[in-house]
């Protein structure tokens, strides 16, 4: 009977309507062509914080205020009194209308967004990184610990310390597993028993210093020291009459038992890095420059991984010792797909280039390196009124082809990628 639905489910679709918008928002994602800009300002204070989905915005400030945005006509909902003082994590699940806040004095909330009512709080010190889904909070701490919490009673369902030592940077919720991304490790983990599924070290050398990280489906944005790394795992795919092959409703997920493929972004130092975000169906990694006191050369797009380059790694996958994949699958782009901008390079800074795979690997880095988009068009009138109100990007997020950006005096602005009805 749910196969049959399915089916149907997946007949109704207009694939040809599907398949057009993705082939546009490829092109204006590959180009940088932003369709549609759009501000907002309720804040006094600057944006700490930006989450957005379904359909919804919510923005905080230093002041511990969320104000509620529709995305279809960005006018403010409402704004809710949610802390006192700066708000550092901020998240929402848009089926239940509900947040939860902490702030830097290591207070946790749960708001009721339509009738502003406070549902639950409490201390959670320590807590690095949170995510909710329509039913649980799960939050992360510093000393490895994850706790699973049904937000609608503040009653914690589940807790462990599975990774003593280990600061959690993100946690991701795919289907019934989470996806817990540490410096240096990401592992599947059982939503009801937390039990570990699965666990791989990331290509990366113990001795590199990793800031934040941030999980999308099967991608994983890693900040380091110099680089912003876009670590891309294949699909784990399962029997044909398995449903996760057939309900839409879940995501195949990362098979961490074979090499993944990294995209490296050069970046400049790491204390000019404010944010970074991911979404959509084809990730793309934004990053946001304090030092700039403007867009330009401050929002980039990190290339995305052709899916067959997933198949020409020369057959290992032996995780770190991975071998180095063919010229052809390093550089990003396809005949059939926009080409994004690489360096241009003769024989012997190719032969130069080599060299630096090779000593990258050495210490556990692999993968082509570009300087990454930046966005165009538009940008510039942003960039210009910015600089006249002295704003400085201070936070953003992005969702399918939507960036939100909050600046140092609570102003935000939307880009769209494609066009608004």
């Amino acid at each position: 009977m749910t196969d049959n639905i399915v089916m149907s489910t997946m007949q109704d679709r207009d694939w040809k309507k599907e398949c057009r918008t993705r082939i546009m928002s490829d092109r204006n994602w590959a180009r940088g062509d932003i369709q549609a800009v759009f501000t907002m300002k309720v804040h006094k204070g600057a944006i700490t914080r930006l989450r957005i989905k379904s359909g919804k915005l919510l923005s905080a400030d230093m002041f511990g205020q969320v104000a509620i945005w529709d995305t279809a006509t960005y006018e403010c909902e409402g704004v809710i009194e949610a802390a006192v003082g700066p708000i550092q994590l901020l998240d929402f699940s848009a089926a239940a209308m509900v947040m939860t806040v902490i702030s830097k004095s290591g207070i946790c909330r749960i708001w009721d967004i339509e009738s502003k009512r406070l549902i639950h709080s409490s201390y959670a010190t320590y807590v690095t990184c949170m995510t909710m889904n329509d039913e649980y909070l799960i939050l992360g701490s510093k000393e490895g610990e994850i706790q699973v919490i049904d937000f609608m009673t503040g009653q914690i369902v589940a807790s462990t310390a599975s990774f003593p030592g280990e600061t959690l940077q993100d946690i991701y919720i795919q289907n019934n597993t989470l996806i817990i991304a540490t410096g240096h490790h990401v592992r599947i983990v059982s939503i009801d028993t937390l039990e570990i599924l699965l666990t791989s070290p990331l290509p990366i050398s113990p001795s590199t210093h990793t800031y934040c990280c941030v999980f999308h489906i099967r991608s994983l944005i890693l900040l380091t020291d110099e680089h912003l790394l876009h670590i891309e795992w294949e699909p784990l795919y399962k029997h044909k009459d398995d449903r996760l092959l057939t309900d839409t409703r879940f995501e195949l997920p990362p098979n961490l038992t074979k090499a993944p493929l990294i995209h490296r972004t050069k970046i400049p130092p790491i204390l000019t890095i404010t944010s970074i975000a991911i979404g959509g169906k084809h990730p793309h990694v934004l990053t946001t420059n304090a030092d700039h006191p403007s867009l330009n050369d401050a929002i980039r797009v990190c290339p995305v991984i052709p899916r067959h380059h997933f198949y020409s790694s020369g057959g290992n996958d032996k995780g770190v010792g991975a071998r180095r994949t063919s010229r052809s699958s390093r550089l990003i782009g396809r005949d059939d797909m926009p080409r994004l901008p690489l360096e241009e390079e003769d024989d012997e800074e190719g032969e130069e280039e080599e060299e630096e795979q090779d000593d990258d690997l050495n210490s556990g880095l692999n993968g082509s390196e570009a300087k990454g988009i930046v966005l165009t068009s538009q940008v510039d009138a942003i960039s210009d009124y910015l600089e006249t109100c002295g704003l400085k990007p201070s936070f953003m997020d992005v969702d399918e082809d939507v960036i939100v950006v909050g600046t140092s005096k609570g102003d935000i602005v939307a880009l769209h990628m494609m066009p608004q009805d």
